[in-house]
């Protein structure tokens, strides 16, 4: 009967320490892997030939895109949409210049702000008195 304890209570111990460490694994995997929303970038390149203060890399078919565009609409911001995937050579060379592949992004003065959070958007805009 001592020895059926002593095994439990060892099982358990040990199922309580991989359980630790995974959980302390994956939050060290997020943490590392983990990219700002938003990054200050040198980003005169994506400006040069436009006089549209904010420019959105998109495609066509995402949805997140479609709510930064609405939500650039309703607040009647001006911007220039490139499309990631209309195989033009200079959209993607100044997309992959991000060294990031999420959409959208969206470029509002020197800020790339990845994604959809539109308070991060909403900020940079009025940093910007764009809004």
């Amino acid at each position: 009967m001592k020895q059926q304890v002593k095994q439990s209570a060892v099982f358990i111990v040990m199922l309580l320490l991989g359980l630790c460490l995974g959980i302390t694994l994956k939050f060290g995997y997020n943490k590392l892997s983990y990219h700002p929303n938003i990054m200050t970038l040198d980003t005169s390149a994506h400006y040069e030939g436009t006089d549209k203060p904010v420019i959105l890399y998109t495609t066509h078919w995402c949805q997140y895109c479609k709510q930064v565009q609405s939500y650039l609409n309703q607040h009647n911001v001006e911007y220039l949409s490139r499309d990631i995937e209309s195989n033009d050579q200079k959209i993607n060379s100044l997309f992959n210049s991000l060294q990031r592949a999420d959409i959208p992004q969206i470029i509002i003065g020197n800020k790339v702000i990845a994604g959809t959070n539109l308070s991060i958007v909403e900020a940079a805009l009025q940093e910007q008195s764009f809004l």
